[in-house]
């Protein structure tokens, strides 16, 4: 039976619907969770046409009395206020942090994409209270995926980037440089037959390129110990 909003998170409360006014929800700040502007103006118009939507799923809020905090629904709820709702309706799941937690890592799922770095943040809260290899017996992700995501959450973004920028750097240094220049009619000939044939000399990439530097360096060998 669908009951007006209860402070009440005593056992008796569970799985019950209720509705609850719009201004008393709050989003769990570690939803990591987001729809593209397209599902959102989808889920808006399936809202307006249908009249009815998944409850949103809250517990208790941990902090406030009287208060509600979202483990799924974030988007439902967004769309709702955007269509001026005055409440919504809510399936009360009282539950500690910790379950929480694991409850947003997998209802979550279901809608939406995850923002990875936010994403990381859950499962780095989540890891302080299960190892990898148990987190992903609850979770959609295998322990694998779990480490990597875990590595997104540790990375020194700044250290990154000097790595790149190092490397880079590194790679124009040795990187073959486009040289042009323009040679007269009658000089042509000899270059087009002198670089041909130099190259033909040399193994490897840039042969042509290789073989013009071979050339200047014999000339200059010769005139240099002249």
């Amino acid at each position: 039976m669908l009951r007006t909003e209860s402070t009440s998170s005593s056992p008796a409360a569970k799985d019950r619907l209720i509705r609850v006014p719009l201004g008393r929800l709050h989003p769990h700040p570690r939803n990591a969770n987001l729809m593209s502007a397209e599902r959102v103006e989808k889920l808006a118009r399936n809202i307006t046409a249908e009249g009815r939507y998944p409850p949103l799923i809250v517990r208790p809020h941990p902090k406030v009395d009287g208060e509600y905090q979202l483990i799924d629904g974030h988007q439902r709820l967004a769309v709702l206020e955007n269509l001026g709702h005055a409440d919504a309706l809510c399936l009360l799941w009282p539950c500690d942090d910790a379950t929480a937690l694991l409850l947003l890592a997998t209802l979550n799922r279901l809608e939406g994409e995850d923002v990875p770095a936010r994403r990381a943040e859950l499962l780095a809260e989540l890891s302080t209270l299960l190892p990898p290899e148990a987190l992903a017996q609850l979770l959609p992700e295998d322990a694998r995926e779990i480490e990597q995501t875990l590595a997104l959450f540790d990375l020194d973004s700044e250290q990154l980037l000097a790595e790149l920028t190092a490397a880079a750097e590194r790679s124009a240094a040795t990187a073959a440089r486009l040289i042009a220049f323009a040679v007269l009619p009658e000089d042509e000939p000899v270059v087009e037959r002198a670089i041909p044939a130099a190259a033909a000399t040399l193994s490897g990439p840039n042969r042509r390129g290789r073989a013009l530097a071979m050339i200047c360096r014999t000339f200059l060998e010769e005139h240099e110990d002249g």
